[in-house]
Parts: structure tokens; sequence; C-alpha cells
């Protein structure tokens, strides 16, 4: 018999303790932490960072310093790479814009941050540890605001000697293209520096500053990515289709988009599958009923039923945990 796992305790805040030192170094790695990638599930190196109108942060960081603005940085959440693009824009970018434009500001350019505190639990107490020293705040994220999170954040912001940032999207939805739902964290926290400025008698302008993060592949590896499909239809017992033989790294537009249409129905083909099989473990075990949306013959028609049968999954999904929890609490300890 299998007994159930002990409740956690509830994770504790760990306090902001930036450490100048830790951050030189991060700083001096980042060109290794770039093109290297230790983890399977982590997307593949960055090779090239471009930064347009870095010169409006050269800006607001020399007003940062001279007492004449409070700044908080609101960039998109597209990948796990986003901190690494984050460390370059300000020990790279706005660094040398600065000094291309002969204004001196404070060493290492570096900023606060707000992370979710789960990050802990699968990255372990040393990237706490080292979160903390590179002057993050960690947030848990639930249905009740951390308050002691936000406080520590809203101090920092009103009294720290370097900006803030905070994702708006609060995760990462993986599209370059497509901006997720945005939280109303940066505009909460934005409004709370300005009424704690008027408060404090000061006159400091409060601003925040939008940033934009998109990725694409130097050269796309049509190759690598049939490989991937394979092996997900081969792991989900789907049949994979036919492969072409190998071409030159040199195509035709036509064929281009003729390898984008066969990954795409690829991946339509293999999520229909997926949703099938979950579909039908909960019928099966929990007794869940599915509607049926029936696409057309149209592409987009055929998406746009994956994604109705998803969101009904993802609620029935729900509803078996909620009813499970429920279940729980009514039990005697």
């Amino acid at each position: 018999m299998r007994h159930p796992r002990p409740l956690q305790p509830p994770l504790s805040f760990i306090p902001c303790n930036y450490n100048p030192w830790v951050v030189r170094v991060i700083h001096w790695l980042l060109p290794f932490l770039l093109k290297v990638r230790v983890r399977p599930w982590l997307p593949a190196g960055i090779q090239r960072i471009e930064v347009v109108n870095v010169d409006r942060l050269v800006e607001l960081y020399a007003q940062l310093e001279a007492g004449k603005a409070r700044f908080i940085m609101a960039p998109r959440h597209v990948e796990v790479d986003d901190p690494l693009s984050g460390l370059y824009l300000c020990s790279r970018a706005v660094t040398q814009a600065a000094k291309a434009n002969g204004i001196k500001l404070q060493q290492p350019v570096h900023t606060h941050f707000v992370y979710e505190r789960g990050m802990t639990i699968w990255g372990g107490k040393g990237l706490g540890w080292m979160l903390s020293r590179m002057g993050g705040v960690p947030i848990r994220r639930g249905r009740k605001p951390d308050w002691v999170g936000l406080k520590a954040a809203r101090k920092l912001i009103l009294e720290g000697t370097m900006p803030m940032v905070i994702a708006p999207e609060g995760a990462t939805n993986g599209h370059s293209e497509r901006l997720g739902p945005l939280e109303p964290g940066v505009a909460q926290l934005g409004f709370w520096c300005a009424e704690d400025l008027t408060r404090a008698q000061r006159t400091e302008t409060v601003f925040v500053v939008p940033i934009g993060i998109q990725y694409r592949y130097v050269q796309p590896n049509w190759p690598k990515l049939s490989q991937l499909l394979s092996q997900l239809e081969l792991q989900s017992g789907l049949q994979a289709p036919a492969q072409a033989p190998a071409q030159a790294p040199a195509q035709a537009p036509a064929q281009v988009h003729g390898e984008i249409k066969e990954c795409r129905d690829r991946i339509l083909r293999l999520g229909e599958h997926l949703l099938t099989t979950l579909e039908a473990f909960y019928t099966r075990c929990y007794h869940q009923k599915f509607e049926q949306f029936e696409p057309t013959d149209a592409a987009n028609s055929a998406a746009a039923a994956c994604s109705q049968r998803l969101h009904q999954l993802l609620d029935r999904a729900l509803n078996v945990s909620e009813q499970f929890l429920m279940c729980l609490a009514k039990a005697p300890l």
C-alpha cells in the first residue's frame, strides 16, 4: 500500500540580499551562459542579441541615479532565457550606450527583479541564494496576494538604487509574436510608488517602461524539428509519416512553405491524438463527459477545434481535482 506524501511546510520568504560581486561574476560568465545549455528542456543557445532604442534606458538610469525618476522595467516573458537577455541588456547594451554618450553610471549596471518563489522547488536552495544576491524579490503566486513579497518589492521601487523588473505576463508563454494576458501587478506597483513619493514629498517621476523580447532562429533547422516530432510520435504510439530526403541548407520559398505546412500538420495530428487519449482516460476513470467539436476541412478550423477541446479538457481535469480535494478536506484527520 502506498502512503501519501506528507504535506510540505509553506515556502518561507527569501529577503533580498544584493551583492554586487555576485552580479559581476554572473556578468562575466554571461557569454558562456548564453550559448551553453545544461538541461535538455532548455531552448537552443543564443548566438547573437540585437538591442534597439537603448538610449531611453540610459537616460532613465541617469535620472534614477540623479534622484529625478523611479522606473519599472516591464519586459515580455517569452522563454526561460529572458533573464539572460535582460542581463545582456543591462551589462552590455546599456553600459556601452552610456559610455558612447559620455554618461557615467554606477557599476555594475543591474536591476532588482521579481521572481516566482516556487522556482526553488525545482531549482533548489542554491537558486534561491543566487537570486537573492542578484537583487531578486520572491512572490508567491496564488489566490491570496503575497503581501510580504509585495511590500518588499514596493520598498525597493521607492528606495532602491536600481530599477525594478517585473514581467506583466507573469509566466512564459513561448510565443515571440503573441502577447499573453497581463497581470495587474506592474501597474499597481507603479501607482503605489507614485503615492509613496507624494506622501514623502518627493518630486521624482515614475515610469513604467515596456520592453519587447523576440526570439528567432538564425537558420531554420527543419531536420531537427522533424526528428523531435518523430520522437514524440513514437512515444505517443503514432506512426510517423514517411520522411523526405534531407535537403540542402539553401531552400526555395515554396519548399520552405511546404516544410512549415508539414510540421504544422504533424503537430496538429499529435495534439489531436493526445487530446483523444486524455479524454478517454477521464471518461473511463472519472466518468467525465466531453462535447465533440467537429472541425471543417480548413486547417484553421481544425486548430480552433483543438483549442476548444483543450480548454474543455482542462476544465474537466480541474473538476476532478476539486472533487478530490473536497473529499480529502471532509475526511477526518
